[in-house]
């Protein structure tokens, strides 16, 4: 698994810790496929113009999860970061749209208050 860290370009400060990267991103920013275009975030305007995502290397691969909380609980946590893209501020959608996202990712983070947690999850329905 390769990790990558955001680090400003001009002086190569890291803004986070090394991380692999959501393996949804490309198809979000229109790029699968091109890593190379991570190292320059300037197309993405401001905030982002000084800033890239480089790989730092390899990590240890990811533990698996055993329990069934666990499970669950990566699963939630995997279908908010296939969602993350609805939260930034450029993307075209009605405030209707925004909020039914806004409440899906809602109930993804509160699975695990659901009285039949973890055996039976009631999944939320995702926008569309």
């Amino acid at each position: 698994m390769k990790l990558w860290q955001l680090k400003n370009r001009a002086n190569g400060v890291a803004l986070n810790e090394p991380q692999p990267l959501p393996e949804n991103w490309g198809p979000i920013f229109g790029l699968a496929g091109f890593s190379d275009r991570l190292s320059d975030l300037s197309w993405l305007g401001e905030p982002y113009k000084d800033l890239g995502w480089f790989e730092v290397g390899d990590g240890p691969p990811l533990p698996t999860p055993s329990t069934p909380t666990d499970l669950v609980w990566t699963q939630a946590k995997q279908l908010l970061a296939e969602s993350d893209w609805s939260m930034l501020p450029d993307v075209p959608m009605s405030s209707g749209e925004k909020a039914n996202w806004i409440e899906y990712r809602r109930a993804l983070r509160e699975i695990r208050l659901q009285p039949n947690f973890p055996t039976d999850p009631v999944w939320p329905q995702k926008p569309e």
